[in-house]
């Protein structure tokens, strides 16, 4: 049987609304021709395909199937994404169809807090889902199927922990077993990470990467040139640090003049991220400078060619970013800064093995302070019965043994953040306190940041932390500090030169690290 005959037979067993979504003309792809049967058969997939390949549609399409095959009630889907961003991006490619079928789509993220009593799909963060299980936990009851994408950003982190106690949590609440399929371009060892978060899968692996090449350039004008030759209109740069978007992009800024030239990190304001995902989409010739914010499959439009202005942190940040350019056409074409022997040796390596289907594998290390931040929303959750040592052992098998679960439990009293009443564990006053504010959600360490107000639009322009210059580079726009009444800093647009902000990270280890017993803490 051959492509088209089996193209034809799966659309006779897909929605009719996701049809105009596959492929050129409505064919399949091989992607979604090797996943969709498995879905449609019962199966939990992990799918791991190349960029641009419809990993989206060959998951969600099948899903929406049987939810209308089996007659699932009530909200029956979960989506998972790692990004608000990625949420909002992904509503936009599976709203429409979903929606198209009669269900009810939509979003939850810190942007997006609030939720209609009906729905039938959610496209969700690791964070407001763990919200939703402590407060609205009998709306979960009805979920059949819950689809992990971006996979490989959120496992092997505090983040990918949490999410792991939180399928657990949510499994316990179902009356049937969950379907579960995992999403990512880049896994080193699929299986290893599949099973992480499901019994049972099956891994549909794609092969087949976009062919690629590297070139190498010195400086910002010689790839100014090299786009003139080649006729690209559109280049996104990456950089490792957020200091560095800021520094590239105020030096592209005055080379391609008066093209627009767009920053975009994670210490932006949602609004000029969002903006500059608009140019990029839009615009006819823009450029934009980038961490690996974009990384992820936001929807940016066709970018000509990627540049790399660092040498990237891993072969798989490497292949998240090549797989940015030229997303709707065969080649991708990617241009190394780089002015030494060695760096061009080094990203050179990195490039043969990931264009050869190398991806470096990370030993698992799980995070305890996982731990302590899932028994906080448990027993939030249980807020009226309470929870016994056992019961929070079971959901917390994954991350810890039962001994260890008794330790951080009675650490935790000590602390007073809980209490012990005839064999069942609340959460103490100052702790209830915390999570009723919506303070215990997140396992993502606190940062004192610094809201940076424009005077002039009275719009956020991004977060800043740490001590900052009196002019200071953010978002490509110099600015000059007017006042400083902590958490804001109000700021006008200054003509002149500056360094970049300095900006927060958060350490690997989770929020919670502190609350550990000393000889847990990682």
């Amino acid at each position: 049987m051959n492509d088209r005959d089996c193209t034809r037979i799966l659309r006779t067993r897909l929605p009719h609304a996701w049809r105009p979504f596959f492929g050129s003309y409505g064919r399949l792809t091989l992607t979604q021709l090797a996943a969709i049967p498995y879905v449609l058969d019962g199966a939990q997939v992990v799918l791991m395909a190349p960029t641009a390949s419809g990993k989206t549609e060959a998951i969600a399409a099948p899903v929406s199937q049987l939810h209308r095959n089996e007659g699932w009630e009530e909200l029956a889907v979960i989506y998972v994404v790692p990004t608000r961003a990625l949420a909002n991006d992904t509503l936009v490619r599976v709203g429409g169809p979903v929606s198209d079928m009669g269900f009810r789509i939509e979003l939850k993220h810190g942007d997006r807090p609030y939720l209609p009593q009906a729905l039938d799909w959610l496209i969700t963060t690791p964070e407001s889902l763990d919200s939703l299980l402590s407060r609205r936990p009998q709306m979960l009851k009805s979920v059949r199927a819950i689809i992990l994408d971006e996979i490989h950003l959120l496992d092997n982190t505090y983040r990918g922990d949490q999410l792991r106690i939180l399928v657990t949590r949510l499994q316990a609440l179902t009356a049937t077993q969950l379907k579960i399929h995992l999403i990512s371009a880049t896994l080193a060892d699929p299986d290893a990470v599949a099973a992480r978060y499901v019994t049972s899968a099956t891994v549909v692996a794609i092969d087949g990467q976009r062919s690629a090449s590297l070139q190498f350039a010195a400086n910002h004008t010689d790839i100014k040139l090299l786009a003139r030759t080649k006729g690209w209109k559109k280049l996104l740069y990456f950089c490792n640090k957020r200091e560095g978007v800021e520094l590239v992009a105020r030096d592209l800024a005055e080379i391609w003049q008066p093209y627009p030239v767009v920053a975009h990190h994670g210490s932006l304001s949602r609004q000029r991220r969002e903006e500059a995902e608009q140019v990029l989409r839009e615009a006819r010739v823009a450029v934009g400078v980038a961490t690996s914010t974009l990384e992820v499959g936001i929807d940016i439009g066709d970018i000509d060619a990627v540049v790399l202005a660092d040498i990237p942190w891993s072969c798989s940040a490497l292949l998240q970013r090549i797989g940015r350019g030229n997303r709707r056409s065969g080649k991708i074409e990617v241009v190394g800064i780089s002015t030494d022997i060695a760096t061009q040796r080094v990203l050179s390596a990195m490039f043969d093995m990931v264009t050869g289907g190398y991806l470096d594998p990370s030993p698992y290390i799980l995070d305890r302070s996982v731990v302590v931040q899932q028994i906080f929303s448990i027993l939030f959750q249980q807020q009226g019965s309470g929870s016994d040592e056992h019961e929070l052992a079971a959901l917390l098998h994954h991350l810890a043994l039962p001994s260890e679960v008794k330790a951080i439990l009675n650490h935790l009293a000590t602390r007073d953040w809980l209490e012990q009443k005839s064999n069942k564990w609340f959460l103490s006053t100052t702790m209830l306190d915390k999570a009723e504010r919506g303070e215990i959600h997140s396992n993502i360490p606190d940062s004192a940041m610094y809201q940076v107000i424009d005077v002039e639009s009275n719009q956020q322009v991004g977060s800043v932390a740490g001590v900052v210059d009196q002019v200071f580079l953010l978002a490509g726009v110099i600015w000059e500090i007017l006042d400083v009444h902590y958490p804001v800093m109000r700021v006008r647009r200054y003509r002149g030169s500056a360094d970049p902000a300095v900006f927060k990270r958060h350490p690997q280890a989770g929020r919670y690290t502190s609350f550990l017993p000393v000889h847990l803490r990682r």
